[in-house]
Formats: C-alpha cells, sequence, structure tokens
C-alpha cells in the first residue's frame, strides 16, 4: 500500500486523472445524502393537499397561509443555523459533521408524523428538522473540496447536488403511494417515518468507506497527488500570512477592522430584519401578543443591541479611543452619525494599541463572502418555490390532483438533473480551453443565468383557451429549462467558496451562504403564500408574478456577484 505524503509538504502537481477513482466514490455518498435530504424535506409539498383540504374531508383544513408559515419557520431555522453549522463543521470535521446532520434532521422527520393537525407542533418539528439538515451542503462542498482538485469540483458539485432532483422524483412517486396504500389518515404518518428512517441506513456506508484524504487506506499515492494538484492552493498553503485575532461577537474586548465592522454590522441588521420580519408574518397569522411573544421580543432586541454596541466598541479600540464611546448612541440621532462616520470611514493603527493587536477581518469583512451570500440570497428562493409549491401551481393552473400530479413533477426534476451534472461540466470545458478557473467559473454562470428568461413565458404558454390540452406540458418545459437552470447555477456558485477560500473555511463560508439563501427562501415562501391567498379567486396571476421574480433572480445576482469580486483574489489571511 501506498505512503500518503505529509499535507505539510505539498505533494508534486499532477495534472492528469490517475487510474484509481475512489474520490467518485466520496461523491457517490454525498449524492445519496442530498437525495435523503431533499426526499425528506420535499415529502410535505405533497401532503399540502392533504393538510389543506377542509376537515370535514378528513384533511387539517389549513390556510395556504398556514402551508406557509410552517415551511417559512422550517426555512427560518436552516437559513439562521447554517452559519453555526458550518463554523462547527470547519472544527469537528466532515465525517462526523454530516453524520450528526443526518441523525438530527432524520430524528425529527419521524417524529413530524406524531404531532396532528396542529400548526404550532408542525412549525416546532419542522423547525428542529431544518435545523438538522443545515449541516448537509456545509459538509458537502467541504467534502469536495478536501477530495476534488478545483477544475472537478463543479461537475462533483454538480453530481452530489442532483440528489436534491433525485429526493423531489422519489417524494413525488412515494408520498402519494404512502396516502393511496395506507389511505389518508394513516398514509402522511408514514411517509414522514418511512422517508426518515432510510436516513440511518446511509449513516452504515458513510463511517464505513469515508475518511479524510490523507487517512483515507483506500487511496492510492497518484489519486492523493491529483487532489491536491492545484498550484495557486498549494502556493497559498506555503505563503499564507499568520491569521489574525479576531474578537467574539458579543465581546467588548479586541479590535476588529473597517472591513469586519461593515461586514458584521450588516449581517447584525440583516438578522435583525428577517426577526421583525418573522414576528410581523406571526402577528398577521394571529398569534396573539400575549407574554411569551413580548418576551421573545424583548430578548431579540437585547441581543441585537447587545452586538451592535459591542461591535462599535471594538472598532472604537482599532482607532485606539475607549469603547466608551459608543454612549455617543445616546444623543440622538447625531451621535449614532458621527459614530458611524468616524468608526465606517477611518482607518485603525496598524499596530498593537493599549486594547490589543490588529484586528483581522473575520468571514464577514471580505467581499468574496458577500458575493456568495448575495449569489444565494437571490436564487435559493427560487429552487424551494419550485420544490414547495410545483404541486399547488399544477392544481391551480389545470385541475391536476393526486397521481395526475406525478408525472409532471418527476420530469422537472429529472430534467434538473442533466442541468446539473451539464452545468457543473461547462467551467471543465472552458478551462481545457485555457481560461483561467475564476473566469470560467463566472462565464459559465453567466450563460446559466440567461436560461431561466424562459420561464417568463410559462403563463403564456400555460394558457389552456389558447394550446388547449398542450398547455400544462409547454407550461412544464418552460419549468424544467428553469429548473435545470437552477442546478446548473447551484453547481457552479458553491465551488466559487473554494476558488477563493482556503479549505479550512468552506464549512463556515457555505454555512454562511446557505443561511442566506434560506433568507431568500423565506422570503419566497411569505410572497407566495401572501399572493396566492391574495389572489385566491384568480391564481395565475399570482403565478405570473412568482415566475417574473423567478426568472429575473439571476442576472441580478450575477451582477452582484461580480460588482463585489470583478477579479478573482484567493483570501491568504485566513
Amino acid at each position: 500500500m501506498s505512503t500518503i505524503p505529509s499535507p505539510a509538504a505539498p505533494p508534486p502537481t499532477q495534472t492528469t486523472p490517475p487510474a484509481t477513482s475512489y474520490r467518485w466514490v466520496i461523491c457517490g455518498l454525498l449524492l445519496f445524502a442530498t437525495t435523503i435530504n431533499y426526499m425528506d424535506r420535499n415529502v410535505i409539498s405533497f401532503l399540502k393537499g392533504f393538510f389543506c383540504s377542509p376537515t370535514a374531508q378528513g384533511g387539517f383544513g389549513w390556510s395556504n397561509t398556514d402551508y406557509a408559515f410552517v415551511l417559512a419557520f422550517f426555512t427560518a431555522f436552516y437559513a439562521g443555523m447554517t452559519i453555526l453549522v458550518g463554523w462547527i463543521i470547519d472544527k469537528i470535521g466532515t465525517k462526523l459533521g454530516l453524520a450528526l446532520s443526518l441523525i438530527t434532521w432524520s430524528t425529527f422527520g419521524i417524529l413530524n408524523a406524531f404531532v396532528g393537525r396542529s400548526v404550532p407542533m408542525h412549525v416546532v418539528l419542522r423547525s428542529l428538522f431544518g435545523l438538522g439538515e443545515a449541516g448537509n451542503f456545509p459538509a458537502s462542498i467541504k467534502t469536495v473540496a478536501e477530495w476534488f482538485p478545483k477544475r472537478e469540483r463543479a461537475l462533483a458539485t454538480g453530481i452530489f447536488n442532483s440528489g436534491s432532483n433525485i429526493g423531489a422524483m422519489i417524494a413525488a412517486l412515494f408520498v402519494p403511494a404512502c396516502m393511496g396504500w395506507f389511505g389518508s389518515e394513516q398514509g402522511w404518518k408514514m411517509a414522514y417515518i418511512l422517508t426518515g428512517a432510510i436516513g440511518f441506513l446511509w449513516l452504515i456506508a458513510w463511517f464505513w468507506l469515508y475518511e479524510s484524504p490523507s487517512k483515507q487506506k483506500r487511496l492510492s499515492k497518484s489519486e492523493y497527488d491529483y487532489i491536491h494538484s492545484d498550484r495557486d492552493e498549494n502556493q497559498i498553503a506555503q505563503n499564507s500570512t499568520p491569521a489574525k485575532p479576531s474578537a467574539g461577537v458579543f465581546s467588548f474586548e479586541g479590535r476588529i477592522s473597517i472591513a469586519t465592522f461593515w461586514g458584521l454590522g450588516a449581517m447584525i441588521i440583516i438578522l435583525g430584519l428577517f426577526v421583525w420580519c418573522i414576528i410581523v408574518k406571526m402577528m398577521d397569522a394571529g398569534a396573539a401578543f400575549d407574554l411569551k411573544l413580548q418576551s421573545f421580543i424583548a430578548v431579540a432586541a437585547f441581543v441585537l443591541v447587545w452586538a451592535l454596541v459591542a461591535l462599535q466598541a471594538k472598532r472604537w479600540h482599532d482607532i485606539g479611543k475607549s469603547g466608551w464611546m459608543t454612549l455617543l448612541n445616546l444623543i440622538p440621532g447625531v451621535g449614532t452619525l458621527y459614530s458611524l462616520y468616524v468608526l465606517g470611514f477611518n482607518k485603525g493603527a496598524s499596530e498593537k494599541n493599549n486594547f490589543g493587536d490588529e484586528g483581522g477581518p473575520n468571514l464577514l469583512g471580505y467581499r468574496q463572502t458577500w458575493a456568495f451570500f448575495f449569489g444565494k440570497f437571490m436564487t435559493d428562493g427560487v429552487w424551494w418555490f419550485y420544490l414547495f409549491w410545483l404541486p399547488d401551481y399544477l392544481t391551480k393552473q389545470f385541475g391536476m390532483t393526486g397521481d395526475e400530479l406525478t408525472l409532471p413533477t418527476f420530469t422537472v426534476f429529472g430534467v434538473a438533473i442533466i442541468g446539473s451534472v451539464y452545468g457543473g461540466s461547462i467551467p471543465m470545458t472552458l478551462m481545457k480551453k485555457g481560461m483561467p478557473v475564476y473566469k470560467a467559473r463566472m462565464t459559465a454562470m453567466f450563460l446559466i443565468a440567461l436560461a431561466p428568461l424562459a420561464v417568463l413565458s410559462t403563463q403564456y404558454f400555460g394558457n389552456v383557451e389558447r394550446f388547449g390540452n398542450y398547455a400544462s406540458w409547454l407550461a412544464v418545459a418552460t419549468i424544467c429549462i428553469g429548473a435545470a437552470a437552477h442546478q446548473a447555477w447551484s453547481a457552479n456558485l458553491f465551488t466559487t467558496v473554494s476558488d477563493m477560500f482556503p479549505k479550512k473555511a468552506v464549512g463556515s463560508v457555505t454555512g454562511i451562504g446557505a443561511m442566506a439563501g434560506g433568507l431568500g427562501g423565506v422570503l419566497v415562501q411569505f410572497l407566495a403564500g401572501s399572493l396566492t391567498d391574495f389572489y385566491k379567486e384568480t391564481p395565475k396571476t399570482a403565478y405570473l408574478f412568482m415566475f417574473i421574480a423567478c426568472a429575473l433572480s439571476y442576472l441580478i445576482a450575477w451582477g452582484l456577484m461580480k460588482a463585489f469580486v470583478p477579479r478573482h483574489r484567493p483570501i491568504t489571511d485566513l
């Protein structure tokens, strides 16, 4: 058996693929994990008809807003926890991190079968389910960065990410089968129980086959060298500067840079606005303004203010002033504006001062992080819209019910698999022609961002009066283009993280991006639920607005990413 070289000594560059291909076994494990992840996640979308049917007909009697409320809380927990889960995975490693994630979501997925028709209980269980699901993509993207050279990462990501389509396809077949076989009263419960139980079988293969490349005994030396063949990563590993100290979010000690001040401050405000949005929606949904809700608002406001004051204190330290200068905020308006001007536009001392060494930018202080953030924020919600609202659209637009939904839904997610895999191969083609990695990635993403414009025509082709029986399949065809384009976009977007950041930070940055995508997903769920309720008599209008948003999101996201990172600038000081 060959000996794997020490990670401290970069291996010689090898650009031709080795004879062995154990890295693709690892990709297969990620594919099955993602399939299970999305199968479990998508169960609820095929139960919407039952949950929202009147109680007199045996259903739960939920409204569209109730359904959107459950999805929004799942998305909120998924989004809010990915940033923490990504950081944890960077600390404990992908093997244990992904395993714990799957155990959590599978357990709460099963428990979802035992909460009856209560919307609040579904909210609680689905939220905890989202907590577990939050670890899948940070762990998987980090695994791809560890196991593949840059030229293959988008393809590997596209392959494992196609599990999101396969999982949705399985759910499209399995959930209606459960409802038919067990009856609606027991069928919805069995759908949750059986899909949740499958995850525990995957754990056996994961613990048996997975180790990091440096510890994997099944990995040949030639394949190890090929995995680590990127010259720029080897040079960065050799020439990277020591990381500067970074203070905690809630700590009043230490120093932070201007970049961190703006980056972390923006994130705190975004999360604050998100919590406010959730509270408003809770009130709109009929939640009582009782002591529990008042206590939640008070705690959230305290945490938000504490974090912002601590942020200012550390920035005052960086320019050599006492943290007590934060008291300027007590002067209404003028004090806060003056503080923002001084703290946001004046560089601190480059040497050690009375408050410690110069603070380094944390991940939110890098433009590259925000490029990924907005790339995910603008586009993830589109996929979640297809995932959760496609059956409802087909029902309201074309009157499809039950088994009639299976084939078109199956088709959309099946075609999306092609987009996922092919989209991941586009940058490889450009790289083979001599185009630099990041330029090839962004060029491919621009071309992919043009494809969803086809979704603008969905309601035109979905006009039954104009196209008769062909209308439903013409509309499905345009949605297929949008879904395939999203998966192609996603495969490349995820890979930009390992293009720009060192491997040790990939999980954390992916977690930040996944949180951004979740925030966007929550807004899309609220938008879809509100529009379909507002246009209850004319649902075609509601979905017209949704398709317009879906079509334009990718070009806007690409423009924002290019504005933040116009040229490839890898991070070397983490």
